[in-house]
């Protein structure tokens, strides 16, 4: 997937920083609960792939702040873009941010996490979706409304969503395009935790600093491997596995954890 966003294009939807190696994307458009445009689209897509490239970087965080994660897709910014587009333009402007977006994570060889705080809709519940690792306050609501919009599945949706919760409930989730709350949502394998909303990042911090603790390269090829399985045969799996587990087993990284083993060992029959 080729997008023509640019690596230095100017950032004013989204807070950016880096922290103890871990990189916090913050949606900024709190009037609007931080509805998807196109340009937020795009400048995700920018911050995510300067995350990717970035040695310092090991871990990415996205989060919304005040009452929503993120909103969905801007209606007021869709119309007004899009008002004299045809279907092919349009086309090319999901491939252009939407598609990208969901490569730009998915495809990323670093842990990401969602820390949902409050409403996550449409394409900001795909986003979620798209993380490796979500993580939500009680007070968190999902819903993929598109078909009461008019419109179908973006950033993904449509792969991502039945591969997490399956092929039935991802159905009723899109016809119907209920709410979902939290605990629903956890019960399904929406999101991996749920945390009461004031612990919500702490707890987020706590995850992110130990993914951060962990060695990168190994990180990266079990990110891959994960993903390598899900459109590929167990065959072609297994060679997979025996390929990373080649560079893995003659890596510094693995020699420097299990050296701290066995000394932590000696350590412990010692005492």
């Amino acid at each position: 997937m080729k997008s023509n966003t640019r690596p230095d294009m100017a950032i004013t939807d989204l807070l950016y920083g880096v922290e103890n190696a871990v990189a916090w994307i913050t949606f900024n458009r709190p009037a609007r609960r931080h509805a998807l445009g196109d340009t937020t689209t795009r400048q995700l897509v920018c911050l995510c792939q300067r995350a990717a490239h970035d040695p310092a970087v090991k871990v990415v965080v996205i989060q919304g702040q005040g009452d929503a994660f993120c909103a969905g897709g801007d209606m007021e910014d869709t119309f007004q873009r899009g008002a004299s587009m045809d279907a092919r333009q349009w086309s090319d402007r999901i491939r252009e941010g939407p598609n990208a977006l969901a490569l730009a994570i998915q495809t990323m060889g670093k842990p990401v996490i969602a820390s949902v705080n409050g409403l996550a809709v449409g394409g900001g519940a795909t986003i979620a979706l798209a993380c490796d690792l979500r993580i939500a306050s009680d007070g968190a609501r999902f819903g993929f409304p598109f078909a009461r919009l008019g419109i179908t599945p973006e950033f993904g949706c449509s792969y991502l969503l039945q591969r997490v919760v399956g092929v039935g409930r991802a159905m009723e989730w899109l016809l119907l395009g209920e709410f979902i709350d939290a605990a629903t949502a956890l019960q399904h394998g929406l999101v991996n935790r749920v945390v009461e909303h004031a612990a919500l990042a702490s707890a987020t911090r706590q995850w992110a600093d130990h993914l951060a603790s962990l060695p990168a390269p190994a990180v990266a090829r079990l990110k891959h491997l994960m993903h390598f399985a899900r459109q590929h045969d167990l065959a072609a799996t297994l060679e997979q596995e025996a390929l990373a587990l080649g560079e893995s087993f003659t890596s510094i990284e693995h020699r420097a954890a299990v050296e701290q083993f066995l000394q932590r060992k000696a350590t412990a029959s010692k005492a």
